[in-house]
């Protein structure tokens, strides 16, 4: 019996630590949120920015999942209303190639965006327009759910950078999304802390 104990105690912490973990950084980011998040819907009195960046998301098959079609059409809105000047679409590049065709079909000038195809995940995202717009504000148009790692990210990057909700329905799998976020949340924590200190 006492040889059973032996041989399940580590397999308990191998699964039990990281969960514990995940859940922190979860609380350390999610808890951490502390300004009013605007919602796109309601961006008319929003100050204005130098651009709208867009992170990347689901297309399978080639059709853009709904929460990527959300970002899009709140980066059409925002520019609409005359929040920001220009869009800046990153993600893989197959991502980008169908996300600048959304644009452009719906009638978004070619000249007015741009693209990373090197924002494998959103904390690339964030390095990669700090480095190629320096000095200049963004609005980042993401899901609620998703809103604390990014301000996070964009902060730990230098980015001036804010995220605005852009949920215009209830997604599918939301309890697959929640508990990806807290894995996510966990691998954005650790890049934070690992970034700032190498910095130094």
């Amino acid at each position: 019996m006492n040889h059973r104990k032996k041989r399940i105690w580590p397999w308990l912490l191998s699964g039990l630590l990281p969960a514990v973990f995940s859940f922190f950084a979860y609380r350390k980011l999610h808890g951490k949120q502390k300004r009013a998040v605007p919602d796109v819907f309601f961006c008319e009195a929003l100050k204005k920015r130098d651009g709208i960046l867009v992170p990347g998301a689901l297309v399978k098959n080639g059709v853009i999942g709904a929460q990527l079609k959300d970002r899009l059409d709140g980066a059409l809105r925002l520019y609409r209303s005359g929040i920001g000047s220009c869009i800046l679409v990153s993600g893989t590049a197959r991502e980008v190639k169908f996300m600048k065709m959304y644009l452009l079909l719906r009638g978004f000038p070619e000249d007015k965006l741009y693209e990373d195809r090197n924002g494998f995940d959103t904390f690339q995202t964030m390095k990669n327009t700090q480095s190629a717009f320096q000095g200049k504000t963004f609005y980042v148009c993401t899901q609620k759910l998703y809103i604390p790692r990014t301000d996070y990210l964009a902060e730990t990057a230098g980015l001036d950078a804010h995220g605005i909700i852009v949920d215009s329905m209830i997604y599918r799998n939301r309890r697959k999304d929640r508990l990806r976020e807290y894995f996510a949340a966990s691998k954005a924590w650790m890049e934070g802390v690992y970034y700032r200190w190498n910095r130094h």
